[in-house]
């Protein structure tokens, strides 16, 4: 069941978007004190020193030194110090997203926090992250380096989040979309329907089609569909497949379509999309 988690949360996070608000690291004041509120934002903090007390939703934390702690946007929250004399020294961040965090932490049952593995990693991380934010070595690509900074800290904590979470049987709902995306991926070459998935949990095709929508942000058929185009940008690169097998493979069973969909949403042929890397790979190993 874990591979298919993977999977899931693959799919889920494979259009993210992020924008930073804000990063450093802060000591914070001994009066500190926030909320309760519900911010639009998402919050990551990773505690070096000091205690204190939060509150995400209904769950009461108080995280400790080596901690990591993740705030969903749209949970009420509250933060508060513990003791004076010990408050907290912590890397923090905020930001912005086009997906919820809550329905991903509600789905997979991920921790709000946990003890961080890889420390180092995610100390470079945030450095990383606070530098592009105080615009050191500032440049045209800055704001590039700042969302890969972000993304960076985003999937160090899903992916140790994921591992961390306890090993129980998978919750209903994950299990249930698991099931569907391995078959989706199974079956990619034959036709597949709303009411043929919706059979598989034992739901009515359209309340299949709301839950689908809810987890994943797109209907089954848009799913489908990316995710045959996806297969096929893999087959391109990794096979020798002709393009009217890569098209049957992936179940568009029409050459003329394939084409044109993988056009429409990449923006060039198959046939080129398949040689740009090979020319790169090629004009790399020719001596200079």
């Amino acid at each position: 069941m874990q591979s298919q988690d993977y999977l899931a949360i693959s799919h889920f996070l494979a259009e993210i978007k992020v924008e930073l608000i804000i990063s450093l690291l802060s000591k914070c004041n001994p009066d500190w004190m926030q909320g309760p509120f519900t911010p639009t934002y998402s919050k990551i903090y990773y505690i070096t020193e000091g205690e204190g007390r939060m509150m995400i939703g209904d769950t009461e934390l108080f995280p400790k030194p080596g901690q990591w702690v993740f705030a969903p946007a749209g949970l009420s929250q509250f933060y508060s110090v513990t003791d004076a004399d010990r408050t907290y020294r912590m890397y923090w961040c905020h930001f912005t997203s086009n997906i919820s965090f809550i329905n991903l932490f509600s789905l997979f049952k991920l921790p709000y926090c946990f003890d961080a593995r890889r420390t180092d990693d995610v100390v470079a991380s945030f450095e990383r992250l606070i530098e592009g934010y105080k615009g050191r070595g500032s440049g045209p690509a800055q704001s590039l380096r700042i969302q890969a900074a972000l993304l960076d800290v985003i999937s160090c904590y899903i992916e140790q989040a994921v591992q961390a979470k306890p090993q129980t049987p998978s919750h209903l709902s994950s299990s249930k979309l698991g099931s569907v995306l391995q078959y989706i991926d199974t079956n990619l070459q034959n036709d597949l329907s709303v009411a043929e998935l919706a059979e598989l949990v034992h739901h009515h095709p359209n309340y299949f089609i709301r839950f689908f929508k809810n987890h994943m942000g797109m209907t089954p058929m848009a799913f489908i569909y990316e995710r045959r185009l996806e297969k096929a940008k893999q087959l391109l690169l990794s096979s020798d497949l002709a393009i009217g097998e890569i098209a049957q493979a992936t179940g568009f069973h029409d050459i003329f379509h394939f084409s044109k969909s993988f056009k429409k949403r990449l923006g060039v042929a198959p046939s080129e999309f398949r040689s740009w890397p090979r020319a790169a790979q090629k004009e790399a190993e020719e001596p200079s």
